[in-house]
C-alpha cells in the first residue's frame, strides 16, 4: 500500500514538474507572456532571470508609444514590457502601463519632467582622474550584422555589418580627444535572443582593463529614415538614442550616466540625443556602472549620416566620463555582477526540488534514519515502477517466505 502511495506521489510530482518546466521554457522563449499577466495584476518579477527581455523585433517592425489620448510620442524596434520607461527628447518622462501586441502599440502615462543639468565645472574634470581605472573607454557591438541600407545595400551583413565601422569611428574620435578607446570587433552572430549572452564574454574581456565606461553600439530598426534624421554643420546626420536596462544591480549608476550624457548634449548640441529608453532586461549592464547602449540612427539612414552623428557624440565623451567617474567612483570592471539567465533559475528549481523531496521523506518516515533508508531504496522503487515487475508463482512465494523465516536461526548458528 505504501509503495503504491509513493509511486502515485512520484507520478504526480513528475507531472507537476513537467508542467512547470514547460511553462518556464515557454516563458523564456516568449517573454511577452509577462505583459499578459502584468496587465491582469499578476507580477512575475521573480522570474525575471528567465526571459529574453532584450529581444528585438524584425527590422522594419516597431512599437508605437502613445499617451492616453492616442497621441504618438515615440517609436522603438524592441519588444516592450509593462513598466518600461522612456525619457523623450524634451525630457518628459513616461511609463508604459498597457500594451496591445496585436497593434504593436504601448500606452504610456506621464511620470513628470526630468530636470537635467550639466555644470560648467564638469568640463574641467579630466577623464583620467580616477586612479583605479585605465583611462580607457571600452567599445563593442553586440549585433555585428547591423547595417545601413542606403550605404551598405542591406540591413544585415552577418559578421561584417556597417555598425562595425560606426563603432570604429566612435573609437577613433574618442582617441582624438585624448582618451584611449579599446574596441572589440568580436562577432556575436546570429542576431537572435542569445546575442547578448555571446557578447557578454566580449564585455567581460573589455572590463579586465577597468575602463572609464563601456559602450555597446547599435542601430535601430524603425523604418522611417526621418525618425532619427538631423543635421550637423549643415550635413545629414543621425540622432542617438540611449538604452538603459532596468533589471540590474547597477541600474542607478547607469541611469545617472545616461542622464549626464543627455544633459551634456542638451547643452552643447541640442537634439543630438533622441531620448533614453529604460527597458526590462540588463543588456550586460549588470557587469558594472557607466555601461550604456547607444542606437545610432536606424537601418534606413545612411552609414555616413550615422558616422557623422556618432562623431559628434564621441567629442563629448572625455568630459562626460570624467564627470561621471569622479574620485572614488567604481569603474565598470571594478564591481562585477553575477551573470544572470536560465542557469540561476534552474539551480533554484533543483534546490527547491531537493528540499521538497527531503521534507516529504522526513514527514513520511518520521526520522532521518528512516529517510536515508527510504532514499537508499529509491532506485529499486523507480526500477519497479518504470520497468516490468517479476511475477512469482505461489510456490516461489512460499519458498521465499520459508527462507526469510529461517534467516534468524541461521544467524544464531553462524554466531555460535
Amino acid at each position: 500500500m505504501k509503495k503504491n502511495q509513493f509511486n502515485r506521489f512520484v507520478l504526480i510530482l513528475g507531472v507537476i514538474f513537467l508542467f512547470v518546466g514547460g511553462f518556464l521554457f515557454y516563458y523564456e522563449k516568449n517573454p511577452q507572456v509577462y505583459n499578459t499577466f502584468a496587465q491582469s495584476g499578476i507580477e512575475l518579477s521573480f522570474l525575471d532571470n528567465l526571459g529574453s527581455w532584450e529581444k528585438e523585433m524584425e527590422c522594419g517592425s516597431y512599437y508605437t508609444l502613445v499617451d492616453k489620448s492616442g497621441k504618438e510620442l515615440d517609436q522603438i524596434s524592441r519588444f516592450v514590457f509593462i513598466g518600461d520607461e522612456i525619457i523623450l527628447e524634451d525630457n518628459h518622462h513616461y511609463k508604459i502601463i498597457k500594451i496591445n501586441d496585436k497593434e504593436n502599440t504601448a500606452i504610456v502615462e506621464l511620470v513628470g519632467k526630468v530636470e537635467l543639468v550639466w555644470h560648467e565645472a564638469w568640463d574641467q574634470v579630466p577623464a583620467t582622474l580616477p586612479a583605479q581605472n585605465s583611462g580607457e573607454v571600452g567599445i563593442y557591438m553586440t549585433h555585428t550584422d547591423e547595417s545601413y541600407v542606403p550605404t551598405d545595400g542591406t540591413e544585415s551583413k552577418p559578421g561584417n555589418g556597417g555598425i562595425l565601422q560606426v563603432g570604429n569611428t566612435l573609437a577613433n574620435t574618442i582617441k582624438e580627444q585624448g582618451v584611449e578607446a579599446l574596441i572589440s570587433f568580436n562577432k556575436h552572430d546570429p542576431h537572435d535572443a542569445n546575442a547578448y549572452h555571446r557578447s557578454r564574454k566580449t564585455a567581460t574581456q573589455l572590463l579586465k582593463s577597468n575602463p572609464l565606461a563601456l559602450i555597446d553600439v547599435h542601430r535601430d530598426g524603425v523604418p522611417d529614415p526621418g525618425f532619427y534624421k538631423t543635421e550637423i554643420a549643415g550635413q545629414p546626420a543621425t540622432k542617438i538614442r540611449l538604452v538603459v536596462g532596468r533589471q540590474n544591480p547597477h541600474y542607478s549608476a547607469n541611469m545617472d550616466f545616461a542622464k549626464n550624457i543627455k544633459a551634456f548634449y542638451d547643452k552643447k548640441s541640442p537634439g543630438l540625443i533622441k531620448g533614453i529608453f529604460i527597458g526590462k532586461g540588463n543588456y550586460n549592464q549588470d557587469l558594472g556602472p557607466n555601461s550604456i547602449l547607444i542606437e545610432v540612427g536606424t537601418h534606413t539612414n545612411s552609414r555616413t549620416a550615422a558616422e557623422r552623428g556618432v562623431t559628434q557624440f564621441a567629442e563629448g565623451i572625455p568630459q562626460i566620463v570624467g564627470a561621471s567617474a569622479g574620485p572614488g567612483a567604481t569603474p565598470p570592471g571594478g564591481a562585477r555582477g553575477i551573470g544572470t539567465g536560465t542557469g540561476s533559475a534552474i539551480l533554484w528549481l533543483l534546490l527547491l526540488t531537493i528540499l521538497g523531496g527531503g521534507a516529504f521523506l522526513l514527514l513520511s518516515t518520521g526520522s532521518w534514519k528512516g529517510s536515508l533508508a527510504k532514499l537508499s531504496g529509491l532506485g529499486k522503487e523507480f526500477s519497479n515502477y518504470l520497468g516490468p515487475q517479476e511475477v512469482k508463482s505461489p510456490e516461489e512465494e512460499r519458498k521465499q517466505a520459508e527462507h526469510l523465516q529461517a534467516q534468524p536461526d541461521d544467524d544464531k548458528q553462524d554466531r555460535g
